[in-house]
């Protein structure tokens, strides 16, 4: 009768808890002792199925697209970074809730490109960006051309989202932690025959190619008219030559062997490299603005935090770009917000790097929402989470609720390999550098799996890990965020998109006039932030009716 009392009293203050903070779901417990009864699993579950039921189609104009992309962001990282950013913030991690996942909408896409069963990052961006798959390692054009082939890249460019959102008059921009000229935002402006095209460097790109009639990415994106809003990265030596040493690491030098210096030469914007430079930009400042924040790619997150470093963080690009375009024009914009680091870390075998990444990626979203919240145009925004592929990175062994993702297996002696009885590591890789991992105690005793320098084990010896071929996430959020459901090509995202803001081929789509475009049917637009539903008049009843019976019949 104590130990119901004691439960009751539990489930009680979970009910209050639920009223007060306007949520049916409950999710990063601190322990599971209030999950021991099967009816905190039937009363959660009740709620969630009532909220779901209260949904409706959001079928009004998608003034605002923003798509983002965790880059390599396969279903294993979005579990492990879940629980990563869970344990973060001092809770168990297993029932988190990302803000990725507070989204409505949740589907697959297919990742392989024509000619590659497992793809890469170029062909995929190629997909989701301009609405078709192409060929491994190209960028912005057809299947008919193939890698490293200038030529038979003649007559097979194709346009991407972002080209079709300012063709309709939209404030366009993208935010990487890559270098700029890299696979995933190359495709949105730049046409090449191969992904290593990003400099004129004589290594990649040089004579032969200009000869042939080819331009580098580089080149394409400081000359491209009209401009690009806005355009936040990192990749400085892409524009400068081999004799300028770099402005902030002064060791390093451009990559360019054309002598061409581009930002002088062609760009006629404004022009930024730090986050002091970025904090005296004023919001809504007509120009367009470069902002190249490193020589090569941005620091991984874990490294800027240790560094102390005053780079700008992707959550802070993605605030200033929001609160920038809708200073500059109420008439909408296109956003594609990269984060294209996890990619990096898997690589490696870097499972902190990677996580860490993905942390800040999901806080890039949740400001993004916020920020649009505060401006009164949440409603109105289409917001896209997907991955471009996966990596073959793992996490698994039988570890109790609440251990470190990053750690050992703790499980009792179902953690201990019965072949060597040595521990077992949570994370692991199909394929990698540490192969084989030594397994001997001594060794295994004196690693820091926590550090950003220790390698998980590899099942297969490469130099860099690879790719993984599954099927990806998408959750989607926002007017017409239900087209993104069910197991989908890839390159059926760039459509989607552009049907709910009617841009491009879907420009006179039925609905896009204003005389034809109907109001939206949303009734519940935005779950409230960090919490898994939204809350309503129906599930005020349901928390109270649950409250009553239960010390009715306990």
């Amino acid at each position: 009768m104590k130990t119901s009392m004691v439960y009751i009293i539990q489930l009680q203050g979970l009910l209050l808890f639920l009223l007060i903070n306007n949520s049916p779901v409950i999710a990063g417990r601190t322990d599971w002792s209030i999950e021991k009864n099967g009816a905190f699993w039937n009363e959660q579950a009740r709620l969630s199925i009532a909220e779901l039921l209260q949904r409706r189609d959001n079928t009004r104009l998608a003034k605002n697209v923003i798509l983002f992309v965790g880059d390599g962001m396969g279903l294993s990282t979005v579990t492990a970074g879940r629980i990563r950013k869970g344990q973060v913030n001092g809770q168990m991690g297993e029932d988190f809730v990302t803000e990725m996942e507070q989204f409505q909408h949740l589907g697959l896409a297919k990742t392989y490109n024509i000619d590659a069963q497992t793809p890469d990052s170029a062909a995929t961006a190629t997909a989701y960006l301009c609405g078709v798959k192409a060929q491994s390692g190209t960028i912005g054009v057809d299947g008919r051309t193939t890698r490293g082939n200038c030529t038979s890249s003649k007559g097979s460019n194709v346009t991407s989202i972002l080209d079709w959102a300012q063709q309709a008059g939209k404030k366009v921009g993208i935010i990487t932690t890559t270098r700029i000229t890299h696979a995933t935002p190359a495709a949105a402006y730049a046409h090449v025959a191969d992904r290593d095209w990003e400099g004129y460097d004589s290594k990649y790109f040089g004579a032969n190619e200009t000869q042939q009639g080819c331009i580098d990415i580089a080149y394409q994106l400081v000359s491209r008219k009209p401009a690009i809003d806005l355009i936040f990265g990192g990749g400085r030596r892409s524009f400068y030559p081999n004799t300028v040493n770099d402005i902030e690491n002064y060791n390093n030098k451009g990559v360019r062997t054309d002598n061409r210096s581009l930002i002088d030469e062609l760009w006629k914007g404004e022009y930024i490299w730090n986050k002091n430079q970025l904090n005296k930009i004023v919001l809504g400042t007509p120009k367009p603005l470069l902002g190249l924040f490193e020589d090569n790619h941005l620091l991984f997150e874990s490294d800027r935090k240790q560094n102390q470093s005053d780079e700008p963080t992707l959550s802070e690009l993605t605030k200033f770009a929001i609160e920038h375009f809708l200073t500059m024009s109420k008439d909408g914009f296109f956003l594609l917000i990269e984060g294209g680091k996890i990619d990096h870390g898997h690589h490696l075998t870097k499972a902190r790097y990677a996580l860490d990444e993905f942390v800040e990626f999901d806080n890039a979203i949740g400001q993004a929402k916020q920020t649009l919240k505060e401006k009164g145009v949440l409603d109105d925004t289409l917001m896209v989470v997907t991955a471009d592929h996966s990596h073959v990175f793992t996490f698994g062994g039988y570890s109790w609720r609440g251990s470190n993702i990053l750690g050992f297996a703790t499980s009792n002696t179902l953690n201990v390999s019965e072949i060597d009885h040595s521990p077992i590591t949570i994370i692991n890789y199909g394929n990698g550098p540490n192969f084989p991992a030594p397994r001997n105690a001594t060794y295994l005793a004196s690693l820091d799996t926590n550090s950003s320098k220790y390698l998980s084990p590899a099942a297969v010896p490469v130099e860099y890990e690879t790719h993984g071929g599954e099927d990806v996430p998408v959750f989607a959020h926002g007017p017409w965020s239900h087209l993104f459901i069910g197991t989908m090509e890839q390159h059926t995202i760039a459509h989607k998109m552009a049907y709910a803001a009617c841009w491009g081929a879907y420009k006179n789509r039925n609905g896009c006039s204003p005389s034809n475009r109907p109001a939206t049917t949303t009734t519940n637009p935005h779950p409230k932030f960090n919490e898994a539903y939204s809350f309503s008049p129906f599930t005020f009843i349901i928390i109270i009716t649950a409250s009553i019976l239960l010390f009715i019949f306990t």
